[in-house]
């Protein structure tokens, strides 16, 4: 078992390798500040590794200049409530960590810094798509430092001849239709998938058509989301966990860094991303760092910010996810390859370059992202979730769900 781990390991971090940006000039982050501190502080739902080192890493090349304090809750509910309350009252941390936060409310009420403003973004530096999927309005309020991609394995159930080159909801139903006792969803975990959750997935590939943010307006009370919520349900006897000796179309999250992997030495040649009409794909990340508007330390939270994006800092094993600098993440594959290998493991029957390539393709694709908003995914699935259920027909779960975001777009 643990020399299967530790190959598995080492088949998705090769994949890295050849992982190279065009360009090679570091994000440069603008100094004007007038009444800034020698602390910076960081608001963050606990103590990442990653973060942690990062920040003591930052005051040692500064040689003791700068002090960074991670402020950490513990606790979701409390976090949100204390970082939006301190941020509407003019206080806060200097950095938000804002994966968990409805960030683009707080965008809209000037409580976070555009920081398009405070630094440069390098074109061919970073997975760009990435990078970009989060600009909001205009604006570039908060910075990912790592992502994630999911995809689909598949398995021998669907012969490669009948296998499409990306997972829309209609090419979903389609397998479905085409095998009605066998295509089983599950997950690497086995935790296995739920008709809600394929559903909130291709929500979330449409987001925008949903709910335009920037404006407060919800469309959920249509046809498109009612369809939605039917053509999913026509499937939802294809959508259960896996039983022993069932061999399921596999959710993987392909997750690389040098210290965890697991999509393990699976071809990407088997695998394929769920993707909306446009051929666009989820970005996962929940690594969003944000700078605040409050902040008397905004250029040396912009340095801080540029530092962890270094070819440095990315390549620490501590970072629990693909590195958004293309030209860490070859350098992160090529460590953890030397390192696997004088361990004496390494995977066999694996083309790197055809790997790399698929991935880089994926990757390209990676465009979408919803939000992050707690309140409005809880409202979206907790609609969903009741309609599957059959406590509510798709109208009903429509209408409810149309109430329920227009009150607190408009709050």
């Amino acid at each position: 078992m643990y020399k299967k781990l530790l190959t598995r390991i080492i088949g998705a971090a090769i994949l890295l390798v050849a992982f190279s940006g065009c360009g090679t000039q570091s994000a440069e982050a603008l100094d004007y500040d007038t009444n800034a501190s020698n602390t910076l502080t960081i608001a963050a739902l606990h103590v990442d590794g990653f973060l942690e080192v990062a920040a003591r890493r930052f005051e040692e090349i500064h040689d003791g200049q700068y002090t960074v304090n991670i402020i950490p809750t513990g606790d979701f509910t409390s976090y949100t409530q204390i970082v939006n309350t301190a941020l509407m009252s003019g206080g806060g941390e200097d950095i938000i960590m804002a994966s968990n936060l409805a960030w683009q409310r707080l965008a809209d009420v000037g409580r976070l810094v555009d920081l398009n403003s405070k630094m440069d973004f390098p074109q061919g530096k970073y997975y760009q798509g990435v990078m970009d999927a989060f600009i909001y309005n205009g604006g570039r309020y908060v910075i990912p430092f790592g992502f994630s991609l999911g995809a689909w394995a598949f398995t021998d159930l669907v012969p490669y001849s009948e296998r499409p080159n990306q997972l829309t909801l209609s090419n979903l139903m389609a397998l479905a239709e085409a095998n009605p006792d066998d295509l089983i969803f599950g997950t690497a975990s086995g935790l296995g998938s739920t008709p809600a959750s394929i559903a909130l997935m291709y929500f979330n590939l449409n987001f925008a058509e949903f709910i335009d943010l920037a404006n407060r307006i919800a469309h959920v009370d249509d046809d498109k989301f009612i369809a939605l919520l039917e053509n999913v349900q026509s499937i939802s006897h294809n959508i259960r966990p896996n039983q022993m000796g069932e061999v399921p179309l596999i959710w993987e999250d392909m997750l690389f860094s040098p210290a965890m992997a697991s999509s393990g030495t699976r071809n990407y040649s088997e695998m394929i991303l769920s993707t909306n009409d446009s051929g666009q794909s989820l970005v996962n990340s929940h690594f969003l760092m944000a700078v605040n508007a409050n902040s008397q330390n905004q250029a040396l939270a912009a340095r801080f910010i540029t530092f962890i994006l270094s070819e440095e800092m990315q390549t620490s094993p501590e970072l629990w996810s693909n590195p958004i600098n293309k030209n860490a993440a070859a350098q992160s594959a090529a460590l953890t390859l030397e390192s696997v290998r004088a361990g004496g493991f390494a995977p066999t029957d694996f083309d790197l370059e055809e790997n790399i390539r698929i991935f880089n393709a994926m990757a390209s694709q990676a465009t979408v992202f919803g939000t992050s908003d707690p309140f409005i995914n809880d409202f979206v699935s907790t609609e969903m979730t009741r309609f599957f259920d059959g406590e509510l027909t798709a109208q009903q779960a429509a209408s409810n769900l149309q109430a329920r975001l227009t009150t607190y777009l408009n709050e």
